[in-house]
């Protein structure tokens, strides 16, 4: 081949790709002029609710700790722990001998004192009659009265000690107050019991709450009947309604944490699967601050930024970068970068870009 040749072929080939070239830049430019269909959505600044976290433990809303008022030791206890009991049902049972025996003394003075305040009455009557018929002195009727009003308070001494005798026989059976279940058993047969040590606990089911620490930043903020919702962990985060039903103002006695109590309004179903013990978390709804809040799926993320791409006044799209704040559900809250009344891209077809011609369906 010839050098003519050559620089024909040469230049063959290299109009071949300034044609191939020209034709990709067209398609681009075409590709770039070429509006996008994309759906748009209206940033609006709205009060969204804060909400609160608070942890506590679900406890009976109802429970006690049984003790009794005397020292004896224990005869019996007739309940295990987890047994359901009825009102009225008797859980323990203290020896009783040396209150039995005093209870027949007392019955015996009684006796007594009902006789001698008999004869101190007859006289007491009999020296009236007379004194009114001047056959009785003034010292007479005295002495007489005198020993008829020492009758009498002897009397009403030994039937108070009486009432005192059955008082400490009536703490001598430990009763259930109410229907409920036992959750502790304190002492065993044949300790010795003492005025005010508790020998068993018991609590009445179906009926739960929850004391939740409040921190003093939020304590303001938590009102009585204030509606809740207790979120509890060990049931797959159940979450069951309730309300506050007390608000301790002091925090000296809770190391420096306000005590809120929860009362909880559990479903039939679910009040099966509750016990005291669990960890709850409270969550309490207050009226927050006006804010944007978007759906988390229309950002775009590009390392560490996060970004939307908005709608320009002459129709195009603009990334804007954004500053966040919390997420609630799929919605997210705008902090920066997003003003109330914008427009913003929701969906698109294709690709987009910043300074794309948009198409709004």
């Amino acid at each position: 081949m010839n050098s003519r040749n050559f620089l024909i072929i040469a230049l063959i080939t290299l109009g071949g790709l300034s044609l191939q070239s020209c034709g990709s830049e067209s398609k681009v430019k075409e590709t770039e002029k070429a509006d996008i269909s994309v759906a748009v959505g209206t940033a609006k600044l709205t009060n969204q609710a804060e909400t609160m976290s608070f942890s506590g433990k679900l406890e009976a809303e109802t429970h006690s700790n049984l003790s009794t008022r005397i020292m004896g030791q224990i005869a019996k206890i007739n309940v295990e722990t987890g047994q359901k009991v009825n009102k009225g049902q008797v859980l323990v049972e203290i020896h009783a001998k040396d209150i039995q025996a005093k209870k027949a003394q007392v019955k015996a003075n009684e006796l007594e004192a009902k006789a001698a305040f008999k004869n101190a009455k007859k006289d007491y009557d009999r020296f009236t009659v007379l004194f009114e018929q001047k056959s009785a002195s003034q010292k007479e009727l005295d002495d007489v009265t005198t020993q008829y009003n020492m009758a009498k308070a002897r009397l009403e001494a030994v039937k108070e000690m009486g009432i005192e005798v059955e008082e400490m026989l009536r703490y001598t059976t430990i009763k259930a107050p109410y229907n409920g279940v036992i959750t502790r058993k304190y002492m065993n047969e044949g300790d010795l019991a003492s005025p005010g040590m508790p020998l068993v606990a018991i609590e009445k089911q179906g009926e739960f709450m929850v004391m939740a620490r409040i921190p003093e930043s939020e304590i303001s903020k938590i009102k009585q009947n204030d509606p809740v919702l207790v979120q509890i962990s060990a049931l797959g985060d159940v979450k069951i309604p309730g309300f506050v039903s007390e608000v301790n103002p002091s925090s000296q006695y809770t190391g420096n944490q306000f005590e809120a109590k929860i009362v909880l309004k559990p479903a039939n179903e679910q009040k099966n699967n509750l016990y005291s013990g669990m960890y709850a978390n409270v969550l309490i709804e207050k009226g927050g601050m006006p804010s944007i809040m978007i759906p988390a799926s229309v950002l775009i993320h590009k390392g560490q930024l996060t970004g939307i791409y908005t709608v320009s006044q002459g129709g195009t799209a603009i990334l804007r970068w954004l500053r966040l704040g919390k997420t609630i559900g799929d919605q997210v809250e705008i902090l920066s970068g997003l003003n109330d009344g914008e427009k913003y891209i929701v969906s698109f077809k294709g690709k987009i870009w910043d300074g794309a011609k948009l198409t709004i369906q």
